[in-house]
């Protein structure tokens, strides 16, 4: 992409992009058209999205998602787009499921090409080395890999928000600044 693009259609880029590579590994084996040959899903790196389509396409336009809220992070209208520019069916499974939640139901159906197998997922950062570790989760790095500052190095996670802790002082020269958590519970 040569212009500049906004979150919004960063976060609109990447889901579509990480659901459609998702959704086309997990999905059942499809027969190419002679004048299409799947992409290879299982390389991890980008694919473009013009072949990301069509193979969403052959694999018969369904995606499964789990703990995607439609009032967190702007899901609602993501997912209302895909549907209709792309004529995609979602199932959503249980939108206010937390991680340990998400993981569980890729192992229950992780030899399932059924519409009870997740194809998308949004999980917490601390979830990612299980997860990579018991083999639940299929490399894919999108279009936009260079940018994304924090992410697997290999393309099985990245993130695309999060929170992070933080000590906040106002700094006083009388009193040392906390470093560690146990540094709250000193008298000073």
């Amino acid at each position: 992409m040569k212009r500049k693009i906004s979150r919004r259609e960063f976060l609109k880029l990447t889901g579509l992009a990480g659901g459609a590579a998702v959704l086309a590994s997990c999905g059942p084996r499809a027969t190419p058209t002679p004048e299409f040959t799947l992409p290879d899903l299982t390389s991890g790196e980008s694919i473009p999205l013009d072949q990301l389509i069509k193979a969403v396409e052959i694999e018969g336009k369904n995606l499964t998602t789990i703990a995607l809220p439609h009032d967190w992070a702007n899901y609602g209208e993501m997912l209302d787009t895909f549907k209709k520019k792309y004529g995609v069916k979602i199932n959503e499974l249980n939108p206010d499921a937390g991680s340990a939640e998400e993981l569980e139901a890729i192992r229950a159906n992780k030899d399932s090409k059924g519409p009870q197998a997740p194809d998308v997922i949004d999980i917490g950062i601390a979830y990612t080395k299980i997860a990579k570790e018991e083999g639940l989760l299929a490399k894919y790095k999108v279009a936009t890999w260079d940018t994304i500052p924090l992410k697997d190095p290999e393309g099985y996670w990245w993130g695309e928000y999060y929170g992070v802790l933080v000590f906040e002082v106002i700094k006083d020269p009388k009193i040392p600044v906390p470093q560690d958590w146990p540094d709250l519970l000193k008298p000073e």
